[in-house]
């Protein structure tokens, strides 16, 4: 009790108030999201929502220990989107993990896993697909190019960061804000730029 009295102190009344209104917002937005607009059945084991999901698509989605949204951050009132499209699609988030708000994961055919321990800023997006063909024929075609995203353990991901199909984070890297990734990034390196290219080195943990 003394707690609570102490942290309204600190935060002001009027400050708490607002807190308190939006986190009602944003409950029943997460509620709404969850229950009326997603069509996917996700595997969630511990994990924390702190921003409205909506899971979509035949295949699997699992979370296990992780955390969805941050509370206060910005884009809090914006949402995530996980879509496994196909019935062989599959998206797995790690224990420990947490990613800002206002992120998009798509697996079209392949599979997007995000390791343990991952920091992931606002704004990310990562795909498995091109979605479309190249070629101004093949465009509303069914052949195009789809590989498998994987970001391994302890990885730190920037604001605004889009990672696209057949790519690799290595353990422990760090991907700059607004980086676009297109090809694999190094363990214990720093990735930067459109496209993102390596611009430094860091420790390695043992």
């Amino acid at each position: 009790m003394m707690q609570t009295v102490k942290k309204i102190h600190g935060y002001g009344y009027r400050r708490t108030l607002i807190y308190g209104v939006l986190r009602v917002l944003v409950g029943m937005k997460n509620f709404f999201y969850r229950y009326f607009l997603s069509d996917n059945t996700p595997n969630l084991s511990g994990a924390k929502f702190f921003t409205a999901t909506q899971f979509v698509g035949r295949g699997s989605i699992t979370i296990k220990d992780a955390q969805l949204g941050v509370w206060p951050s910005p884009y809090l009132l914006g949402n995530g989107y996980l879509e496994a499209r196909s019935k062989e699609a599959s998206i797995c988030i790690g224990e420990d993990t947490v990613i800002n708000n206002n992120f998009s994961i798509i697996a079209d055919r392949t599979q997007i896993v995000i390791g343990k321990r991952c920091l992931i800023g606002p704004n990310f997006f990562a795909v498995d697909s091109d979605f479309h063909g190249l070629d101004v024929e093949n465009r509303r075609g069914s052949s195009y190019v789809v590989g498998s995203v994987i970001v391994e353990d302890d990885v730190f991901i920037g604001d605004g960061v889009r990672i696209l199909k057949s790519t690799r984070i290595g353990r422990g890297a760090v991907v700059a804000s607004g980086a676009v990734v297109v090809c694999d990034v190094d363990s214990f390196c720093i990735y930067a730029g459109v496209p993102a290219r390596k611009i430094g080195e860091l420790n390695q943990s043992k």
